[in-house]
Formats: structure tokens, sequence, C-alpha cells
């Protein structure tokens, strides 16, 4: 038996994303991934479309391509994301931007766009990753740490500000989980020649990635 809810994932190519895909699929929800690539992935139980968070357009067609085909979106998993290591004092200000644009407007993007959807159907479900850097701060993680504050702080805000539209909004914030998301976390140290802070930051994140 199909169920009839409508599920969009962004950042279902690895991680969560996938794994949260996968298992509703299996549950025989209706379920749709995104990725930047999707054409590059095969063998997904659930269908995959393209989109960039970063990208107001590509958000705006991939959810299009949803009402187009299912003709409502019932749960948006807003998973997207990625993590950069470093001291604060070395991060250069592009780089803090593109964690932002990606970790917490990239959540406001598609947000944006579901909303008006949700508030036609009078219902929904807002669920957005977070993680426990958006509890407490972690050394040498502080813009990652930063965009999932920020994220808390929205949708605390968000959860009060639809309610009344029957839209629910869940913020989760996960710890440590056995995934590649750390090993993929770009290391601004290795940018930098001759880091002040080479040794403990080489230091914290061996402890990260054995607690990974």
């Amino acid at each position: 038996m199909i169920n009839d809810k409508v599920i969009l994932i962004t950042g279902a190519s690895s991680g969560i994303g996938k794994a949260c895909a996968d298992y509703l699929s299996l549950k025989k929800y209706i379920v749709y991934g995104t990725s930047r690539k999707p054409s590059n992935l095969k063998n997904n139980s659930f269908e995959m479309i393209s989109m960039d968070v970063n990208n107001d357009e590509s958000v705006k067609k991939a959810v299009n391509i949803v009402i187009e085909k299912s003709g409502r979106i019932d749960v948006i998993i807003n998973n997207a994301g990625f993590g950069i290591s470093g001291s604060i004092e070395e991060t250069p200000i592009d780089k803090a931007y593109e964690q932002f644009n990606t970790n917490f407007f990239g959540v406001f993007r598609v947000c944006k766009e579901i909303l008006p959807v949700m508030r036609k159907q009078k219902s929904g479900l807002i669920i957005n990753i977070s993680s426990i850097g958006g509890i407490l701060g972690l050394p040498f993680q502080g813009f990652y740490c930063a965009t999932k504050f920020a994220l808390e702080g929205l949708s605390e805000s968000l959860r009060m500000e639809v309610k009344s539209f029957g839209i629910k909004v869940v913020l989760i914030e996960p710890g440590d989980i056995k995934t590649q998301f750390t090993f993929r976390r770009e290391k601004l140290n290795n940018l930098i020649k001759k880091s002040n802070y080479d040794k403990n930051i080489k230091n914290t994140i061996c402890i990260v990635e054995r607690d990974d």
C-alpha cells in the first residue's frame, strides 16, 4: 500500500538525507530527494531531482517539479549542508558567507517556496536538520555552529508563525553519526601556510574524527 504523503528531502545524495529517503521509501511514502547533480547517482529507491539550495531559481524549479508530479508537498526535510573547520580568526570572510549561504539561507530559500504550498493545503510538516553544534559552540567549527544556532532561532520563530495554518515545524539536533560528513568537511587550515592554531586544530579534529 502506497502512503499518499509527499516528502521532499534536500541533500539526499548521502548521509542522513539518503538514510531518511531510503527508509521513508521503504515505508511506501512518495519521496523526492534533491542533489546538485542527481544524474551522477544511481540505484536509489526514490526519485532524485536537481536542486542547489544556494540558488533561488533552482529551489523554485525543484519545488515546482514536485508539485507538477504529485500535486502537493506534505513534508520537507531540510538536510542539505556542509561543514568547514578552522579558527574563527583565520576564516576568510567569503568562506563564512559560503557557510551561511548553504546551511542557513539554503533552508530559508526552501521554506519560502514551500510555505505557500503548505498554507494552501492548510497542512504540512517542516523538519530542519540542525546539529549538536546548534546547542553549544564547538572549537574550530565556529561558523558551522553559528549557522546551526541561527537555524534554531529561525525554526522556533517559524513554528509559532505558521501554527495557525496547520503547519508544524520540527528541529532535530543530532550528535555524532557515522557518515562521511566529518571527512568531507573543508579544512581551512590546509589553505593557510602557517596557522597560529595549527597544533590545536589538528588535535581537536582528530578527536572529532575518532568520535564519529
